[in-house]
């Protein structure tokens, strides 16, 4: 599978701000892919962050192709590819680049 390169949906919620914050830059290279199965919002749900730290969400297209692939045993991780901010606001987002591992 090719490297998918994507923003991280759901950063606005619960901690995520505070952890992208911490966490979504070049020192940290990696992030895991946690599935998320019961996920009331969307059963592909694909889980990204750092050990207990939650940065966000794969966008529910990518989880769609995702999902099935951890099920099915395949291994992935996120790399850092850039924290989104603007000048205006606050808020944060995260880039990554999807990797079979």
């Amino acid at each position: 599978m090719n490297p998918i390169i994507t923003k991280l949906a759901g950063v606005s919620f619960g901690e995520c701000q505070q952890n992208i914050k911490l966490f979504g830059n070049r020192d940290i290279n990696s992030y895991c892919l946690k599935r998320e199965p019961s996920n009331p919002y969307d059963s592909n749900a694909v889980w990204v962050g750092i050990g207990t730290y939650h940065l966000g969400y794969l966008p529910t297209a990518i989880a769609r192709e995702i999902a099935p692939l951890i099920d099915a045993g395949r291994r992935f991780e996120a790399e850092y590819v850039s924290r989104n901010g603007s000048p205006y606001h606050d808020t944060v987002g995260l880039t990554v680049k999807i990797l079979e591992i």
